[in-house]
């Protein structure tokens, strides 16, 4: 008999679940970058590298006397360090036996959820630590007090004017501000991030578990960038990314191997999420102050 019409076969269900699992990261991305406010994408050309910059700033003496001409003083911003983002590649094996076993399901669909989670958690730890790079640093009391200054000196910065900024801390910092975190129902959970909406008087404060506690970063929304290899657009495709979603955030591609009897996985990207300017992240420590002794 004939083979029905529309019948769902091995490799079609291969093809799905590698359509599902480039579909489910691009949409946790763009959640997140959605989450942040981030609108900035840079797409990578062959080379992959990344031009970061530096602001250069020339100020001049203010005591000037009467009727002479008051110097120019200047802020300009130049090229700093560049960089080149990494070409990533996981790849996962399955027996015939574990599928035989637990069945496709979970020897291929819920270990793929597993790696997807753990290449997501590595963008944003890489994320924390470009924050970390060359910040402008400050120390401040109390959580309040850190995130107060820091949008208060990002407001000084011409190249942020009129900007709308984002902070980021770490859940226990908040906790102990707060001494419940019942508020957090309330908030957007993202990609696991917590977005607080105006928190202590400011309008957007990420609490991620990367960030080290007793620190607040904060910056621009305009200056966080999504720079990405489109994996579609790439020679790449065809060849070994057989799949990849409408941006081209990440690829998959799947296949039996005969000679040992598995079911192999390979998935790719070029991703890096990052401030451009690194002196427009402010590094704001956490330092209470200590109680004077009694004499």
């Amino acid at each position: 008999m004939a083979q029905e019409t529309n019948l769902t076969t091995m490799d079609d269900l291969g093809e799905i679940k590698s359509i599902d699992f480039v579909n489910r990261f691009e949409t946790g991305i763009s959640e997140l970058l959605e989450l942040l406010g981030v609108t900035r994408k840079l797409e990578l050309t062959q080379d992959l590298l990344v031009q970061m910059y530096e602001w250069e700033t020339d100020l001049k003496s203010g005591v000037v006397a009467e009727g002479e001409d008051i110097p120019l003083s200047k802020a300009t911003r130049k090229k700093g360090k560049s960089f080149q983002v990494a070409f990533n590649k996981w790849r996962r094996a399955v027996s015939a036996e574990a599928i035989a076993r637990h069945g496709a399901s979970r020897a291929i669909d819920e270990a793929d959820n597993k790696l997807i989670r753990k290449i997501q958690g590595g963008i944003k730890s890489n994320f924390v630590t470009f924050l970390g790079t060359s910040p402008t640093k400050l120390t401040e009391e109390s959580l309040q007090k850190s995130l107060a200054k820091s949008w208060a000196t990002l407001s000084t910065y011409e190249e942020f004017d009129g900007a709308e900024f984002v902070s980021f801390v770490n859940p226990l910092d908040v906790a102990d501000y707060l001494s419940d975190t019942a508020v957090l129902a309330n908030a957007s959970n993202v990609f696991g991030m917590t977005l607080l909406k105006n928190f202590l008087g400011t309008s957007n404060v990420v609490v991620l578990n990367a960030i080290p506690q007793g620190k607040v970063y904060s910056t621009a929304v305009d200056n966080i960038v999504l720079a990405y290899l489109n994996m579609l657009t790439s020679d790449l495709g065809g060849i070994f990314a057989d799949f990849t979603d409408e941006t081209g955030y990440i690829s998959a591609t799947r296949g039996k191997t005969l000679k040992n009897a598995t079911y192999e996985s390979l998935f790719m990207n070029a991703l890096v999420l990052f401030p451009e300017i690194p002196k427009g992240v402010i590094e704001a420590t956490i330092q209470p102050a200590t109680p004077a002794s009694g004499k």
